[in-house]
């Protein structure tokens, strides 16, 4: 049983105290390809004490029967190459340019939700508890507050950009997103309520990259 000092401690944990300046620097960046002005209805994620953030910690270590394939995890880390990889398979022109932009851009957003709700990532709350198997992943990507997952957003955005350009590969466009997704559920980086936010933001960026060319 948790003592009310310890739940009240669990609860009011977060990912950081302060924003790292790195990070500020991309949060006021001035974009050119994405419309800067992004209204995103507020979404809590669940209280870290809460029934729902201990059944996601439980499926974090059960996902893929507890197994970690580091080379999916090393893979799905690098979204740009994932899908230029695909591009290249499949003959597909591919605007590397243009795309580098985009997910540069997508990080203003990112990083603002995330340092608004700076929630700890599973490893802390797995700190908590005393679970010793979250840290496994040790990825320099996975280095700032949990919610929305960036790479779930960034991978989403880019899958429907490219299907829109390439409408008969759409559907693949989107298992590579989400294999992006899932490798960080793998690596154990993110809750799976991090990337259903995760593909919402997507969508409101995919809407102000349309927003953006029609201007």
């Amino acid at each position: 049983m948790i003592k009310l000092t310890d739940l009240f401690n669990l609860n009011n944990m977060k990912y950081s105290d302060k924003v790292k300046p790195k990070h500020q620097k991309k949060i006021d960046m001035v974009t050119e390809l994405i419309a800067d002005d992004i209204t995103i209805q507020i979404q809590p994620f669940p209280e870290n004490s809460s029934k729902e953030t201990k059944s996601e910690l439980q499926w974090l270590l059960d996902y893929n029967d507890g197994k970690i394939n580091q080379k999916e995890i090393e893979s799905g880390d690098n979204v740009l190459e994932t899908f230029e990889k695909y591009c290249d398979d499949n003959k597909l022109k591919f605007n590397k340019t243009y795309y580098k932009q985009i997910l540069k851009e997508s990080v203003k957003t990112i990083l603002s939700l995330k340092y608004y709700y700076n929630r700890p990532r599973p490893y802390q709350l797995g700190e908590f508890y005393g679970i010793k198997d979250f840290k496994i992943h040790n990825l320099d990507s996975a280095k700032t507050p949990s919610y929305p997952s960036g790479h779930t957003t960034q991978g989403c955005l880019v899958a429907e950009l490219l299907g829109r350009e390439y409408p008969n590969h759409y559907d693949n466009f989107k298992e590579l997103a989400t294999f992006v997704s899932n490798s960080r559920l793998m690596a154990r980086a993110h809750y799976p309520s991090d990337i259903s936010f995760g593909m919402e933001v997507a969508q409101h960026l995919l809407g102000k990259v349309i927003q953006k060319k029609n201007d």
